[in-house]
């Protein structure tokens, strides 16, 4: 005879399953809001911001209202809300992906129609041309003087009447190609700076990281010119969304964005989020002593960060490791030593700077 469960073990079950379901749906709604799309009414940032404030209401319980403190229970929780903010994103990623698919069909069939057009004028002049070549060829062999000018003029009134015809419908093709084209092409510049940037800060993600730090080093290969990686990893962050909240978090995730962007101004800064708290900075024609300098200005403009959370009684610091590219040094290598500078700034009490060791020094 099977043991029966008593109602506390049956409660803990139905507690761990729902537990489950929860923690799936969570990830679910995280993994949406980190690769929205840009629509053409809602840019990905503000997409990405309303699916995690779902995802949180969700998992979580935080009330959707903005500022509102109290927690919602399970069975309060806007469920059918859920199904309709998810669907409703789907639903409009849906149609922009089809609306630029089809662009594309029509700009790729554009191509293919001017070509064809401009193949048919070509055979239509060619036949006119043709006819009024052979008419004064039969008056030259009548050796009729009056026919032979008016063909001759006619044959040469229908060749430039037939090239202008050519070039004007050759004209309009090519502007209504143009105009396809250049919407194309900004369709796909959108959508490759799209998937190279970070939707809640607008710096480069880590895809674009890991793609310019191989051509940082080709780069220092051919001129030799200094470049410095700085790693930079957020103090506290966990802190501020503990006590106060994703959203507070993500207000300071902005905030160390605008440092960034205030501290590295020129074009050939590379910066990036890396990670949750992580960011990375890669600075071309820099060595470390003046890498050394904008980072701790760097603290000064975090420093100035207003607080993401009025009750806030604590600060948001950084902790930054760099390393300056050396020779004869892949990019696994150079990162390596960068994190462990970090590493070091972290243990040495935070907020704090630290210059990676050459290795050709360590090996001395």
């Amino acid at each position: 005879m099977s043991p029966v469960a008593s109602p506390a073990t049956a409660s803990a079950s139905a507690e761990d399953s729902l537990g489950l379901v929860l923690d799936a749906l969570g990830g679910v709604l995280m993994a949406l809001s980190r690769y929205p799309l840009d629509l053409p009414n809602r840019p990905g940032e503000e997409s990405a911001r309303e699916l995690a404030r779902w995802q949180r209401h969700a998992v979580l319980g935080y009330a959707l209202e903005e500022g509102e403190q109290k927690s919602v229970g399970v069975h309060q929780r806007d469920w059918d809300g859920v199904v309709r903010a998810v669907t409703e994103q789907r639903r409009a990623e849906h149609e922009h992906v089809a609306s630029s698919i089809t662009e594309l069909r029509d700009a790729l069939w554009a191509c293919v129609e001017t070509v064809h057009n401009a193949v048919k004028v070509d055979h239509a002049s060619d036949a006119t041309t043709e006819q009024q070549m052979e008419r004064a060829k039969g008056a030259l062999k009548r050796m009729q003087a009056g026919s032979i000018k008016q063909e001759v003029l006619g044959a040469v009134l229908a060749i430039e009447s037939a090239l202008q015809t050519r070039r004007q419908q050759q004209q309009d093709q090519y502007v209504t190609l143009a105009t396809k084209l250049d919407r194309l092409g900004k369709q796909l510049e959108e959508a490759r700076r799209e998937s190279s940037t970070d939707p809640l800060t607008g710096l480069g993600n880590r895809k674009l990281f890991d793609l310019m730090l191989p051509r940082a080093v080709q780069l220092f290969s051919l001129g030799r010119q200094p470049v410095v990686l700085l790693m930079i990893d957020m103090d506290r962050l966990k802190l501020v969304n503990d006590m106060y909240g994703h959203q507070s978090g993500d207000v300071a995730i902005q905030n160390m964005a605008k440092a960034l962007s205030r501290t590295f101004l020129r074009q050939s800064d590379v910066l990036c989020r890396v990670g949750g708290d992580e960011f990375a900075a890669v600075l071309h024609n820099t060595d470390w002593k003046v890498a050394q300098t904008l980072a701790r200005r760097l603290q000064e403009q975090i420093s100035h960060m207003p607080a993401p959370h009025p009750a806030m009684e604590f600060s948001i610091g950084a902790s930054i490791g760099m390393a300056q590219l050396e020779a004869h040094e892949n990019v696994a290598e150079w990162v390596a030593r960068a994190d462990r500078a970090l590493y070091t700034a972290k243990q040495k009490g935070r907020e704090r700077v630290c210059v990676a060791e050459s290795p050709t020094s360590r090996m001395a």
